[in-house]
């Protein structure tokens, strides 16, 4: 538990410094931006040709409606004000400023049917807002059309957008609406808006990566609890076959009472965001699922929430949600009606319910001072709950089994209505056996438990009964949360169904079946760890572009195509997977990306097998010339693998090889190598072909460990790389 209150301390310290850094973004920008604006350019009506915004004209004051028309392209570069014609907003269904007809609207708005580039930088973004200086006020949106080409948004500010309405149908609602197949917003704020990012008519191709969505002052005094929240992904007409990117993100609207993430019938893959609830009226931390097709939830945190972290399901619905925190609210997970696989997630003061209609999957999770509320069709697995302020696991209505539970110090031990099973569970320390009363028959087999079993349920043998004492011997720290058993507990090796058991891990990913007290059988455990048993191997690497050699972000990973079996690699291309020892094949998928598989990766038990997946990008054929590759330098080295060295061949003119560098570079993009020089010697009498030797060591000549290596070669504008493989 210490690592995971250390976790929250950093991450709650990271926001905090970077609301102050915002903040002041803020107060500064009310001086640069919501200044007078008689000296500004003033734009409307139609771009026919292809048009360029400079900062060099700033402000650009939007005093009419704006057409990109179709195949133009308005190009904005960094450090570009833009300021929109702005009206108030003044109750939920006041649409007469914000109606579309024949440009009667008064508040405006930039309507795309070609394409929009707006790529500010880090240091100069581009900030579209308000021409007003005057709370309350906004203007209207950027309405992508579903005509519009592939339409881009890097290093943006959107303040103070509201809506429009076009057509019966079509509200966009977002400061960027997105009705067209390819958009890319990344590195942007979105602040108090009615909505940052709306979608409909199910793009083809989003990612939503890397973004701040904020409110400060809400939309209008007297619409508290009305917008829309960061992202809303509306219903439309067709099913949305490829998955929504959303990564990186960054939710904290305090003044919206429903959702920060709200998707109907599209799949997302949501990684590493964080939403967050920074003490407004009500709570918007939250995302709520209704999807066709299978949608990932991956590391992300949900802190602070009121209602709901995670909500939604329906019966084609296949969701995988995935080390996620969840703190505060009440329920972090709420689904019915839908396939579920919840695993290695940590619940802290809220539930985790799974309603009677779903089925699936749920195991590794860790619930302190919560509830796990599973009456669904559901393996219930590996799941640790103690300081409930309720019941411990309820499994009712359904006939499951529930394998290696643990149940500690709760209001109720169980909440079970139907004829479950409990193997390998450990119920100690709860108030109470039952909150309703007992109907049906549950079995408890190889269970250790501190209460004698009512009459209703059934005692299926090799129970352990304890006393007070005795359970305080039977785990390393109890009274804080560290459920690993200590030499000798009781729960060693005194299990039930070894042989049959369906999950091959605890919950540290170790070997599930082992001989702890080495009589030289194996045996499980009861509860979710296995004592003394050896690690799993697993799979180790990093995603790239081989082109830009830059690493490729949040792209899913899944073993042998199953989509209960993946990851995400990091926001630095970086990834792991935990796995027994055997030899697998691995899928991997990005938006804007082609798939990759990576075939026939062997694991070893105790060990990474590190692997490299190049990630080639589907570029837009109107914004990049294709340039074949002309020169590769024949580069090659062999052995490859290798131990401890290999001989990195090329071929070089005798004018490149007086510039030329070999650099190479970790698996996590890590220089560490370089060689510069190439004497004489190293040149074949007659031929441009030159060589060096690497000896598996750094530049300060130390030894690297075993893994996969980049050698690049550098001469003059062109380059060449390729990888390989220390084994010692």
């Amino acid at each position: 538990m210490k690592k995971i209150l250390f976790f929250f301390i950093f991450h709650f310290s990271f926001l905090s410094r970077r609301s102050n850094i915002l903040l002041a973004f803020l107060c500064v920008g009310g001086l640069i931006f919501h200044s007078s604006i008689a000296n500004a350019i003033e734009v409307e009506g139609h771009l026919t040709e292809d048009t360029t915004w400079s900062p060099d004209n700033n402000p650009y004051h939007v005093i009419d409606d704006v057409f990109v028309d179709d195949n133009v392209t308005l190009t904005i570069l960094p450090g570009t004000e833009v300021k929109f014609h702005s009206t108030s907003l003044t109750c939920y269904d006041d649409f007469s400023n914000f109606v579309y007809y024949n440009g009667t609207n008064i508040a405006k708005m930039l309507w795309v049917d070609g394409k929009i580039k707006a790529e500010g930088t880090e240091e100069d973004p581009i900030t579209f807002t308000r021409a007003q200086d005057s709370l309350y006020y906004h203007w209207g949106v950027i309405y992508l059309t579903e005509f519009a080409d592939r339409c881009v948004f890097k290093y943006c500010n959107f303040e103070y957008s509201a809506r429009m309405l076009i057509l019966v149908g079509i509200l966009p609602v977002g400061a960027i609406s997105i009705f067209n197949e390819e958009t890319i917003i990344e590195n942007c704020n979105f602040i108090d808006n009615f909505c940052g990012v709306f979608m409909q008519f199910y793009p083809q191709k989003v990612i939503i990566t890397n973004n701040l969505f904020f409110n400060i002052e809400n939309i209008h005094s007297s619409l508290v609890g009305y917008a829309d929240g960061g992202i809303k992904i509306g219903a439309g007409v067709s099913v949305q076959l490829n998955p929504i990117l959303i990564a990186g993100n960054i939710f904290n609207q305090p003044f919206i009472p429903d959702f920060d993430l709200s998707v109907f019938s599209a799949p997302v893959y949501v990684v590493d965001n964080q939403f967050i609830d920074d003490g407004g009226l009500m709570s918007a931390c939250n995302a709520c699922m209704d999807a066709n097709a299978a949608s990932y939830f991956y590391r992300n945190d949900f802190i602070g929430f009121h209602y709901y972290g995670i909500r939604g399901g329906r019966p084609t619905d296949s969701l995988y949600i995935r080390k996620n925190n969840f703190i505060g609210g009440s329920d972090g997970i709420n689904i019915d009606d839908a396939y579920v696989e919840i695993s290695d997630n940590y619940f802290e003061g809220c539930d985790l319910y799974s309603g009677i209609h779903n089925t699936g999957k749920a195991y590794n999770n860790i619930s302190n001072n919560g509830n796990f509320r599973l009456p669904g069709y559901l393996e219930v697995c590996n799941n640790i709950s103690f300081n409930g302020n309720y019941v411990g696991v309820e499994v009712s209505w359904r006939n499951i089994s529930c394998q290696n539970n643990l149940t500690i110090n709760n209001d109720y031990a169980i909440g079970s209505g139907g004829t479950v099973t409990y193997n390998n569970c450990v119920f100690i320390e709860n108030e109470e056996i039952n909150y309703f009363p007992i109907s049906g028959n549950p079995i408890f087999r190889n269970c250790i438990l501190d209460f004698e079993l009512p009459p209703e349920c059934i005692d299926g043998g090799g129970n352990i009964w304890v006393d007070s004492l005795q359970a305080q011997t039977l785990f390393e720290d109890i009274q804080n949360g560290d459920f690993h058993l200590i030499e000798g507990s009781l729960a060693i090796d005194a299990g039930f169904d070894t042989l049959g058991y369906y999950y091959p891990f605890d919950m540290d990913y170790n070997h599930r079946v082992w001989d702890g007290d080495n009589n030289g059988t194996a045996i499980i455990d009861i509860g979710p760890y296995e004592y003394n048993s050896p690690a799993f191997g697993g799979i180790q690497g990093y995603t790239y572009n081989p082109t830009t050699e830059e690493p490729v972000d949040y792209v899913l990973l899944k073993i042998n195509n199953q989509p209960g079996e993946f990851t995400f690699s990091d926001s630095i291309g970086n990834f792991e997977y935990k796995l027994p020892a055997g030899i697998y094949d691995v899928y991997a998928e990005r938006v804007f990306y082609e798939d990759v598989i990576e075939y026939q990766v062997e694991v070893f038990d105790g060990e990474f097998t590190q692997i490299a997946i190049s990630m080639t990008e589907i570029v837009d054929v109107e914004d990049y010339e294709i340039i074949p590759l002309v020169n590769d330098f024949n580069l090659n080295n062999y052995p490859n693998p290798f131990n401890p060295t290999t001989t990195i061949s090329f071929n070089l003119t005798a004018e490149d090889a007086k510039n030329a560098k070999i650099i190479i570079y970790n698996i996590k993009g890590q220089k560490v190598m370089t060689f510069d020089t190439f004497p004489s010697g190293s040149c074949r009498i007659g031929t441009s072909e030159y060589s060096v030797v690497w000896n598996g060591k750094d530049s300060n000549n130390k030894s690297v460990s075993s893994g996969i290596y980049f050698y690049k070669i550098s001469a003059g504008k062109s380059s060449a790389m390729k990888k390989m493989l220390l084994l010692k």
